[in-house]
């Protein structure tokens, strides 16, 4: 049986109302079930499927390649592969995992989705990646330029770990080392919701406020692939420095591209070693 159970006189897949937060910081909402599209089947997307599906949730997941390419062991949890246009129709929520550039090409997409539903985006700005974003480089947060490419609001989750943490270092709730993930947005329901879900995944759920605090869980910051606690994150977020974060972003990219080469993935260890050296 899954890690969420159906609440009490709602069927399956019905809109989840009045979410119970508690303190700022931590919430553990109760039982609900879900639909979720999710956009991308990268490590991140994949994992998304795996997590919610196991938990409970039902899962469309859609890549840009077609169903047909999307593998098994992604789909093993009970997700289901669709098209694009299908992942986005009658769900829940909607969970963007894609190259962020590519934010604006879903735009249309997007915009079929009706307006109480959730959209969460779990990408990040990578400058040697993506196609310089004059607005970014000058300061915009990540997120909030993405809101503005979506014409709507979203929530900012899961772009905080790196691949490989997030498909082995998940933990049941209560555990000591268990990682925290910040969520960030400007609807409390909505961010009640994506919190909700990020707990689902095996991480605690920080509460780290309006999206427009957002770029404190962005590349470069104390709180990006550092693996930390619910009681270390908040020192990290309260500590970003919105002006070296974007070269401390770039410097840890140039370390791996530098020891690795281009397109090669360090594990975590590494990974969370560099970045706690160069940003915390």
């Amino acid at each position: 049986m899954s890690a969420v159970g159906r609440s009490p006189g709602r069927a399956a897949g019905t809109k989840p109302r009045n979410l119970d937060h508690r303190h700022r910081g931590s919430v553990r909402t109760r039982s609900f079930i879900i639909k979720i599209g999710i956009l991308g089947t990268g490590n991140i997307g994949k994992t998304l499927t795996r997590r919610l599906s196991a938990a409970g949730h039902e899962v469309k997941v859609a890549n840009s390649r077609g169903p047909e390419t999307i593998e098994a062991d992604v789909l093993a949890s009970g997700g289901r592969a669709a098209t694009a246009a299908e992942a986005v129709v009658d769900v829940d929520a909607v969970i963007l995992s894609i190259p962020f550039d590519r934010i604006p090409q879903v735009a249309p997409l997007i915009a079929k989705v009706p307006a109480d539903r959730v959209v969460i985006d779990t990408s990040n700005y990578i400058p040697h990646r993506d196609n310089p974003i004059a607005a970014i480089e000058d300061g915009q947060a990540e997120s909030v330029w993405a809101a503005k490419q979506l014409g709507r609001a979203i929530v900012k989750a899961w772009n905080s770990i790196g691949a490989e943490s997030f498909a082995h270092r998940n933990k049941p709730a209560g555990s000591a080392d268990r990682i925290a993930l910040p969520v960030a947005a400007d609807s409390r329901r909505e961010r009640g919701l994506a919190m909700a879900l990020v707990e689902d995944t095996g991480f605690d759920a920080f509460d780290a406020g309006p999206l427009a605090q957002s770029w404190r869980q962005q590349p470069g910051t104390p709180a990006y692939c550092t693996d930390l606690t619910r009681q270390e994150l908040p020192d990290a977020l309260a500590t970003a420095d919105a002006a070296r974060s974007p070269k401390r972003r770039d410097l840890g990219f140039a370390v791996v591209q530098e020891r690795f080469g281009a397109g090669v993935q360090p594990d975590a260890e590494y990974l969370v070693r560099l970045n706690r050296a160069i940003c915390m």
